[in-house]
């Protein structure tokens, strides 16, 4: 029988250590759902064996209601790393085995079983404060939310950070319903995206829900004028404007490289100019990531040659309250990093995600970088495991 890693190859050795001893489910069942009998069934066992386990996702949702909204697919687990192995035991003995997907960690995937029911783990590590410092990047109040599955009362994920857990990226039916229902349950506003389609569907002019970001793009400046623009909203709390000469600078780099669509970060941060990404609204910039070379290469290495970036800040001028706005931005600043031949990018969020934050913030650019969850969402993890550190994605 092949191991985990033989049908994973790109998987950590982490993650192998923590895989000894699962089977591998090796005829996934296509069709995939996870029942009430057995999500009880696994909660129940767990509860039985003193390890305490949290609700994420679907079924934590359905836990705040009281009632099945819809079928879910899997049943998301938040656990401290420390009840991991007896938690997979008892997995591994219902039948469960790993069923691989890209991008698994030690602290991200799946188990599954042959009848098609998924447990999604997410586990997590705790200081000896108490403070979730590694793992699944949960922030500190979200883990103590209550429920009711059926019979069973369910610890679970506190509805406002459920909410905030579904900002950053396209929606979907599902998700835009599971977040009227917490909102309209709990009283909370619904947020921004949201809201407007509410608007639309109450008008009669709702489209796809998942393509309303298709007016929205982030790139390189491509112009001199775009460029202007970038800088603009850069300096957008100073009452110094850029001027021509600053349009001459990069239109020269453009020349010298050929045009917009070979410029990379490395020719701008060679020539001593401002680099970074642009977010157009229907070619309007409306936001910007500012980036650099990491200060410990500054000096050593020539800019074009530098492999560590950093993210200087972010900032959104229009539709700030857009969370699907920061996270495209902050995607197309990673990508414009591995594009220019970086190999890592950190950022140092001033939100630091062990500390709670209001779960519907109504500014996305506080202090020019912030909502270290998101960063979480977009890959990055944290370079030490105390609060406070900086955080870091790297291009392998």
């Amino acid at each position: 029988m092949p191991s985990p890693a033989e049908i994973n190859p790109g998987q950590s050795d982490a993650l192998e250590e923590i895989l000894k001893g699962v089977p591998l489910c090796l005829t996934p069942e296509q069709v995939v759902e996870m029942d009430q009998e057995e999500a009880l069934r696994v909660i129940d066992l767990a509860e039985i064996a003193g390890i305490p386990i949290v609700l994420d996702g679907g079924w934590a949702v359905d836990a705040h209601l009281g009632w099945q909204t819809r079928p879910h697919s899997d049943l998301d687990i938040a656990i401290n790393q420390l009840y991991l192995p007896r938690f997979m035991g008892i997995l591994s003995r219902l039948g469960y085995g790993y069923a691989p997907r890209e991008g698994d960690w030690e602290h991200n995937f799946v188990l599954q079983d042959g009848s098609g029911h998924q447990v999604d783990i997410h586990s997590y590590v705790r200081s000896e404060q108490g403070q979730i410092i590694g793992g699944a990047a949960y922030p500190g109040d979200s883990l103590t939310g209550q429920g009711k599955i059926g019979h069973a009362k369910v610890r679970c994920v506190k509805a406002e950070w459920l909410v905030d857990f579904r900002l950053g990226y396209a929606f979907d039916e599902n998700d835009y319903n599971d977040v009227k229902y917490l909102c309209n349950l709990h009283r909370l506003p619904l947020p921004a995206e949201y809201q407007a389609y509410a608007d639309a569907l109450y008008a009669g002019t709702a489209q796809n829900p998942e393509t309303m970001l298709e007016r929205f793009s982030a790139r390189l400046p491509q112009t001199p004028e775009e460029y202007l623009t970038f800088i603009d909203l850069l300096n957008k709390s100073q009452l110094e404007k850029p001027g021509s000469e600053t349009q001459a600078d990069f239109s020269g780099v453009l020349e010298a490289g050929s045009g917009a669509e070979n410029l990379t970060l490395a020719h701008l941060a060679q020539e001593g100019l401002r680099a970074g990404v642009l977010l157009l609204e229907d070619e309007e910039g409306i936001g910007a990531c500012e980036l650099l070379p990491s200060k410990e290469q500054e000096g050593e290495v020539p800019a074009s040659n530098q492999s560590q970036w950093q993210i200087l800040q972010m900032r959104l001028a229009k539709k700030a309250d857009h969370a699907s706005l920061f996270m495209l931005l902050l995607e197309a600043a990673v990508r414009e990093t591995w594009r220019a031949g970086g190999r890592n990018l950190s950022v140092l969020p001033l939100d630091d995600i062990a500390q709670p934050r209001p779960a519907l913030p109504e500014r996305y650019d506080a202090a020019e970088i912030g909502y270290a969850s998101f960063y979480a969402r977009a890959g990055f993890r944290r370079l030490e495991a105390v609060r406070g550190s900086r955080w870091g994605i790297r291009n392998d």
